[in-house]
């Protein structure tokens, strides 16, 4: 009988299976696919907020907005999904990345559009990620994870039971996991495919797949997990360009240069006053009005969630963020509600600056990124219900060295001065035109960046700066960062 039940669960498996595989209009091929175009369109709807909030919202520009959804559209149009309701999505985010939902949502960072250098390159990569739905593999990859999940549960098919029960429960993580290798190269076949139908120079994707790789290489170890690839979700370049290389053969359309550069000048470079910005071992927060500082040494890591600094073997790491006390309870209790009574320990009340603050350690060690760590917090109180938080962990064995360095960072809280909201505003992508007697050294030492000057400049503007080249032709447009 067991044998029998076996048998029956792995027949209906594979007649499950076996009904799950559609062909695909974009491909040709046959999919195992489980949704229907509707639950497709359901679970990027649903996630369409979720990746706002956590790619830092939308970039606020309303004639950028509308340029790069002419060349989307267009693109979607050329595709064999030109139908659904496409959204296009430019995120106020400094790392260059793009990606796509089910359902026809496309994002691009504003730190990819910095980084491409023509309408053609651009158009190369929002038909990538139009590939990706048209392919169907965010629904592919749904349903492997899916039986993966499961672990061939069959008995939930055998008892009548649904086999999702929330089809948008994928999470952020689900969405944006890793395509494969295939996957990806048929990403770029067909994005060519429709570049070259929207009369684009289909070799824009050479160049910004080169540019990205160039990128990588003078950027910090902290970035280069970003932007070594496309991106946190895409595989290596490298492989890419030479896919790329041998379809997109030389089409001697216009790449849309001058109209390009021309809609992105005076967008928003690197970090916005809206997240705050680094500069000169400050965090400055223009829109919240604080500054702290760090020792020389330290790196400062602003993430969404929160800002971390550390000392370069991170036996000091620093956590700074923001809680709320809307119950407007004392911040004795505030602390004691978030970590626990018992671990309170060497309670303590003084000023910040003029602002009300206390400091606890922790009775116990805390695991932090596989170490353990001494904990102190420090919590100031602002305006409203609004409560800042330093956390500060030390490797033990040297908290005597490191503790009042570790303080000082949260000691230099303050609200912004004058020159701070000076030094907060936010750097600018501006375009230039190139003057007679204008050189690469010329141009690259104005550059608003404090390392790398020569090569930025370089790899933003789409010039070869190897060996001696000083000359750059007069009258075109170029792209610098101001201040």
């Amino acid at each position: 009988m067991r044998i029998y039940n076996i048998y029956l669960k792995f027949l209906i498996l594979f007649l499950f299976i076996i009904s799950g595989c559609v062909e695909n209009k974009a491909t040709g091929d046959r999919q195992l696919v489980i949704l229907s175009q509707d639950e497709e369109n359901n679970i990027g709807a649903q996630e369409h907020p979720k990746i706002i909030k956590a790619f830092g919202g939308i970039y606020d520009d309303i004639d950028l907005q509308n340029y790069i959804n002419s060349i989307g559209y267009k693109l979607a149009s050329k595709s064999e999904l030109p139908n659904i309701r496409w959204t296009f999505t430019i995120l106020d985010n400094p790392l260059v990345n793009a990606f796509a939902l089910p359902g026809g949502y496309i994002y691009l960072t504003r730190g990819l559009l910095s980084l491409a250098n023509d309408e053609s390159e651009v158009a190369s990569v929002i038909g990538h990620e139009i590939a990706h739905v048209t392919a169907r593999h965010t629904a592919e990859r749904h349903a492997k994870a899916t039986f993966s999940n499961l672990g061939l549960e069959i008995l939930d098919i055998i008892v009548g039971q649904p086999i999702i029960t929330n089809l948008a429960n994928l999470g952020l993580h689900g969405v944006l996991s890793s395509f494969s290798r295939s996957q990806e190269l048929e990403a770029d076949k067909l994005g060519i495919r429709y570049i070259k139908k929207s009369n684009y120079d289909s070799e824009g994707s050479v160049r910004f797949l080169a540019r990205l790789d160039a990128l990588s290489k003078i950027s910090p170890e902290s970035d280069k997990n970003f932007i070594n690839s496309i991106f946190a979700t895409h595989p290596k370049t490298i492989d890419r360009i030479e896919y790329t290389k041998s379809l997109a053969k030389s089409s001697g359309k216009d790449s849309f240069r001058d109209i390009y550069l021309m809609a992105i000048n005076n967008m928003i470079y690197g970090d916005s006053s809206k997240h705050g910005v680094i500069k000169n071992n400050k965090f400055l927060h223009l829109d919240l009005d604080f500054s702290f500082s760090v020792p020389k040494g330290y790196f400062i890591i602003n993430k969404n969630e929160s800002v971390t600094s550390h000392n370069e073997n991170k036996n000091v790491v620093v956590i700074f963020d923001g809680m709320l006390n809307q119950e407007l309870i004392s911040m004795r209790e505030l602390i004691e509600a978030n970590i626990g009574r018992s671990r309170v320990n060497n309670y303590q009340e003084f000023l910040i600056n003029g602002r009300m603050a206390i400091s606890i350690e922790d009775k116990f060690l805390v695991n932090y990124n596989g170490k353990k760590y001494y904990r102190k917090i420090i919590l100031i109180k602002w305006s409203g219900s609004r409560i800042w938080r330093f956390s500060l962990l030390i490797v033990p064995n040297l908290l005597n060295k490191h503790i009042s360095e570790a303080e000082g960072i949260a000691k230099s809280f303050s609200a912004l001065n004058d020159e701070d909201k000076n030094l907060a505003e936010p750097k600018y992508i501006k375009i230039i035109n190139v003057q007679p007697g204008d050189t690469i050294e010329s141009l690259s030492n104005q550059m608003a960046v404090v390392k790398n000057k020569k090569e930025l400049f370089c790899i933003l503007n789409g010039i070869n700066c190897q060996g001696e080249q000083t000359k750059i032709q007069n009258g075109i447009l170029v792209k610098m960062i101001v201040d």
